[in-house]
């Protein structure tokens, strides 16, 4: 059963990504926040999980532009949008919310580098690292909704826009998207195997399904 927490969540929510949009669409972000929180709690999550699924980005992406509400220092930035989330939803959600966050486990000082083929790649290998070493199904379950949201949108995108989909990537390579993708749905396979979650492993199923149609699939010319 969900409570009112939840509908100040996607309030939130809103409001952080307000005028956020679907890379390379014009679909409002929110419709994805929205698309993961489902599948989070049609696969076991709880309302925090589902929470944290609707702010699983928003660290990440919108962190260094957020203004608090809060007369509280500090009023901006990541630091401040971390203690609003602690403050409003607590400190399991944020906890979720920290641990999907990909450039989290970056070494010190390599936060802010997510621009070149080179600084993606070990922002990437570093997360895919954390999650093989992840033993909570929390973060795991929110994060592999996100992952599989994410690619049944490429693969969607992929049969209308062919190889021009990659374009609106940072890293505009197939074979590193797949690199990533298909090191995603290994890590998450062998995690929820791992921790015997049923929910966890029907997502996993379902992100590796669709991460080899990705790879065999042929776009009409």
């Amino acid at each position: 059963m969900l409570t009112n927490r939840y509908k100040s969540a996607m309030q939130f929510a809103a409001t952080v990504h307000d005028g956020h949009l679907r890379k390379g669409t014009q679909v409002a972000y929110l419709s994805h926040l929205m698309s993961v929180s489902a599948l989070v709690m049609e696969n076991g999550g709880n309302e925090d999980e589902a929470i944290a699924a609707l702010l699983h980005d928003a660290i990440e992406d919108r962190g260094n532009g957020y203004a608090s509400p809060f007369l509280v220092e500090p009023r901006t930035g990541r630091e401040a949008l971390k203690r609003d989330i602690e403050l409003q939803f607590g400190t399991d959600v944020l906890s979720i919310v920290r641990r999907c966050t990909d450039d989290e486990y970056l070494p010190a000082g390599r936060a802010s580098e997510k621009g070149s083929p080179e600084e993606w790649k070990v922002r990437k290998s570093a997360f895919l690292a954390s999650l093989r070493k992840k033993t909570d199904v929390a973060p795991l379950r929110v994060s592999c909704a996100d992952k599989l949201h994410n690619a049944r949108a490429i693969l969607a995108d992929y049969e209308t826009e062919g190889e021009r989909l990659w374009q609106r990537f940072n890293v505009k390579s197939k074979s590193e998207q797949l690199w990533y993708y298909d090191g995603l749905a290994d890590a998450f396979t062998e995690r929820s195997l791992a921790l015997g979650d049923a929910g966890l492993q029907r997502l996993a199923r379902q992100l590796a399904a669709t991460v080899e149609a990705i790879g065999r699939h042929r776009p009409e010319s």
